[in-house]
């Protein structure tokens, strides 16, 4: 059986999961996973790109003023 659960971890790291009740009484396997993978980027995706640019400066454009 696999349960899909989306939740959000609070300001002290605590996750709050609450499942069905013919789950009760039963030894799991918890597998958590951030929403990148979701997505389609592979699980460490971000931490071998982030901060990798070298070239010139990026400037984002103020898109409100559009």
């Amino acid at each position: 059986m696999q349960i899909k659960l989306k939740s959000k971890v609070d300001a002290e790291s605590k996750l709050l999961l609450q499942l069905p009740q013919q789950l009760a009484n039963q030894e799991l396997v918890i597998i958590i996973t951030d929403s990148s993978e979701e997505l389609g980027y592979p699980a460490d995706f971000f931490e071998k790109t982030s901060g990798k640019w070298e070239g010139d400066l990026l400037v984002r454009e103020n898109l409100l003023a559009i």
